[in-house]
């Protein structure tokens, strides 16, 4: 009979090492339709229709955001998907590298709203609006309760109310009439080109401004269509620009900002008016912005100014020192002696006759 031997300790360490099991992770019991996505987030799920709208981008037939913006809004979605993975305990080898003050709060805020506006510039009849939109809901639905609201949220330091007062009231009709206007004709399709056929002796039976065949006559013309304001270089940029200026109108009054920051709606003013007047054509889209950046000329004027109405109140000193003036107009009727009866009556006794 073979002979029992004790394991030494490395043998039962080695032994309780291949039995180990790791911590079994609880049972998924969130909706069913995030049990696939990494960390159940909305967010990483909206992350990822954003990449896949950005994808088919690239194909010249679609929509797009240009180089830059589809760039930031990459590693944009690179930072909001670390940070909703380090908030749920998960690591992925991609982006787990990645520290923490790379994405502080500011970072979901600033992508969801870039994505928000973002929305504009990528509508046609196609998947890719569908995806944009949708990846962009689940966005704001999610990050709204974590970043947006509540007591420290971003939205507690905007009023959208203000809007609506004073001059910024004007911004907003520009910035709609701005908005609006991208979406009309800014450059008309390139005409056909024409040739003139039979000799001169056919005289004026000579055929005139005859289209030219091409070689494809089905597909031939499919490319000369005309453009919207959207379709011109950097229209994402100065749409962003035209948006920002209403989210910086919409600050509250006790807000911290620095001094420079009242010359802000200038600079947009500049930059929307320069792009307009490069873009210039006798069509419906330049003009109608050219008439949007109108009103919002005048509002930089009075922010510039330091001025948040058209006519400004009078100082506090001032109707005090009006106030004093009138009691002392009053205390000055009243010094005069007032005649009583007795005197009003001597005086007429002694008149003669």
């Amino acid at each position: 009979m073979p002979e029992y031997k004790t394991p030494t300790a490395a043998q039962q360490v080695a032994e309780d090492e291949r039995t180990e099991v790791g911590p079994v992770k609880p049972p998924y019991t969130g909706p069913k339709w995030l049990e696939h996505v990494p960390g159940h987030s909305p967010s990483v799920l909206g992350v990822i229709l954003h990449l896949i709208a950005l994808g088919l981008s690239i194909l010249p037939s679609l929509a797009g955001l240009g180089p830059f913006w589809s760039f930031v809004m990459l590693m944009g979605g690179v930072l909001v998907v670390a940070r909703e993975l380090r908030a749920t305990g998960e690591a992925h080898p991609l982006i787990s590298w990645i520290p923490a003050s790379f994405h502080p709060p500011y970072v979901p805020a600033v992508y969801t709203a870039l994505a928000v506006a973002f929305v504009l510039p990528l509508l046609e009849l196609s998947p890719l609006p569908l995806l944009w939109m949708g990846g962009t809901a689940l966005l704001v639905r999610d990050q709204w309760d974590k970043v947006f609201a509540g007591p420290e949220g971003y939205a507690q330091l905007f009023d959208p109310r203000a809007l609506t007062r004073g001059p910024r009231l004007l911004a907003l009709v520009g910035v709609g009439v701005c908005v609006l206007a991208l979406f009309f004709t800014w450059m008309p399709p390139p005409r056909m080109p024409v040739s003139y056929l039979g000799p001169p002796s056919y005289g004026p039976l000579r055929g005139q401004n005859v289209p030219r065949p091409t070689t494809d006559v089905v597909y031939g013309g499919l490319g000369q269509v005309a453009l919207g304001g959207y379709s011109l270089p950097v229209a994402p940029t100065v749409e962003v620009a035209l948006l920002g200026l209403l989210v910086l109108l919409m600050l509250r009054p006790e807000v911290d900002r620095p001094e420079w920051l009242r010359f802000v709606p200038a600079g947009v003013t500049v930059i929307a008016l320069t792009w307009a007047l490069v873009n210039l054509r006798l069509e419906v889209g330049p003009i109608a912005f050219l008439v949007g950046v109108v009103p919002l000329g005048i509002v930089a004027v009075f922010q510039a100014l330091g001025r948040e109405e058209f006519i400004p109140p009078l100082p506090e000193d001032r109707y005090e020192s009006e106030e004093a003036s009138e009691g002392g107009d009053e205390a000055s009727e009243q010094s005069w002696p007032v005649d009583s009866a007795d005197d009003i009556t001597a005086r007429d006794e002694d008149l003669p006759g």
